[in-house]
């Protein structure tokens, strides 16, 4: 069977549709960690913070920090579930991420999350980190919401 990979627009049309992701980090042992994130994209990276929701550790101890400072290869999943299993769908982002803390980028990080998420107008973001994942490869399969219905790619290279 030929693999089709879905068009760019339609991998950043679902990526850009959905709220929360997963993302995923590696130590310098490669043992892995995921959390649900919330984020915003622009281009080829993609934003997430690290807020002032409670945490079982400061910003600078957290678990995705220490291993993007050790490994900054990582993945953002975003993904649709559904009982019809034909309207399965999910991106996958990977690339480099690096943490932002001041200067124009970071400013304009933040002015995207608040304009996505209304809690970041009442919950302050400044001073918070944002990690920022550069998008190096953007894959996809299922019913990526495409106007002609399903964009099947081969899930065996999704590996």
């Amino acid at each position: 069977m030929a693999r089709r990979s879905p068009p760019p627009s339609v991998l950043r049309a679902f990526l850009a549709g959905h709220r929360v992701a997963r993302l995923a980090t590696a130590d310098a042992a490669g043992r892995p960690h995921v959390v649900p994130v919330v984020y915003a994209v622009s281009g080829d990276t993609v934003y997430t913070p690290i807020d002032r929701k409670p945490k079982r550790a400061a910003p600078d101890r957290l678990r995705r920090v220490r291993n993007i400072r050790e490994n900054p290869a990582v993945a953002v999943l975003v993904d649709a579930y559904d009982e019809d299993w034909e309207r399965l769908g999910f991106v996958l982002a990977e690339g480099r991420a690096e943490l932002l803390t001041e200067g124009p980028e970071y400013a304009r990080a933040l002015d995207l999350l608040r304009a996505r998420y209304p809690q970041y107008r009442e919950l302050p973001l400044e001073g918070c980190p944002v990690i920022a994942v550069r998008i190096a490869r953007l894959s996809g399969w299922g019913h990526l919401g495409a106007s002609d219905g399903a964009v099947r790619g081969d899930p065996a290279s999704e590996s």
